[in-house]
């Protein structure tokens, strides 16, 4: 079986967990450490002939175009993240149709190339944001990762069904929705796609479950951010949107799972898993 592997290109200061503290309107007074970050990525996917999807948030790409053009001519797929980091479920439609369209057109503009793809800050696409979905499919898109089912106090669709399936049609013009992947323990579905996740339960669970799901003839869709890799990364205290912060959570593991990962499982990016 061929997994789904993807990058959610925003740099550490940009989380959900830190809106509090950092407002968008001082982004550009922080140290930005995402070009950095995500070569190191590029590097090891690189290393093991693996391809993925880059969501990239776009804010980024305005201040640095060469890496979206790196991450391209490298064979990756480049798909949005939206512009401005903002959770879909506290923006109206028109804000969010304008995000989005903002990030699409820099992009798009950059690459020469069509955005299949997008994925919601923080999983933002709930019952109570659903109707995004629609504006993905007025925009183009051809899929969307942001339904993770599971209940969490940020996000989450518990009883949303957990492998890829069309979500949306209109005419001859599907949205799929490949959501973030879960494994089922007896009535619970358990997180398997990866971010503090990944950093926090142990690798033998990640290869259960992923072996789980691909002998059912099931992909699984991991991601990660550029900053998870970055364990020297400033501090900030911050409580985070559940009266916590796990943002610096466990960073040094990151990379030697990734790295097992990589060696262990076949990878590739979401388009292609997709047949897109």
């Amino acid at each position: 079986m061929i997994n789904a592997i993807s990058i959610d290109v925003e740099d550490w200061y940009q989380v959900s967990d830190f809106e509090s503290v950092v407002q968008f309107s001082r982004w550009d007074d922080f140290e930005s450490r995402v070009v950095r970050n995500t070569r190191r990525i590029l590097e090891l996917l690189g290393r093991h002939s693996i391809h993925g999807t880059f969501f990239i948030l776009t804010w980024n790409a305005e201040r640095f175009p060469e890496l979206v053009k790196e991450i391209d001519a490298a064979g990756h797929e480049i798909a949005t993240h939206g512009y401005a980091h903002r959770l879909v479920y506290t923006q109206t439609p028109e804000e969010f149709r304008s995000d989005l369209q903002r990030s699409l057109n820099i992009l798009q503009d950059l690459t020469g190339k069509p955005v299949l793809g997008y994925r919601a800050p923080s999983f933002s696409i709930t019952k109570d944001s659903i109707w995004a979905l629609d504006v993905l499919l007025e925009l183009g898109l051809r899929y969307d990762s942001s339904i993770f089912p599971l209940r969490d106090k940020l996000y989450g669709i518990a009883d949303s069904y957990r492998f890829p399936y069309v979500v949306r049609q209109q005419g001859s013009q599907d949205l799929i929705e490949f959501p973030m992947s879960t494994v089922r323990v007896r009535q619970t579905n358990l997180p398997l796609a990866g971010g503090a996740y990944f950093r926090l339960l142990p690798y033998a669970f990640f290869r259960w479950g992923m072996n789980k799901l691909n002998r059912e003839g099931k992909s699984t869709v991991l991601y990660l951010h550029p900053w998870e890799i970055d364990p020297e990364q400033p501090r900030i205290a911050a409580r985070g949107k559940r009266g916590y912060s796990s943002h610096y959570w466990n960073l040094r593991a990151t990379e030697n799972k990734l790295v097992r990962l990589l060696q262990d499982f076949s990878f590739a990016p979401m388009r292609e898993v997709l047949a897109l």
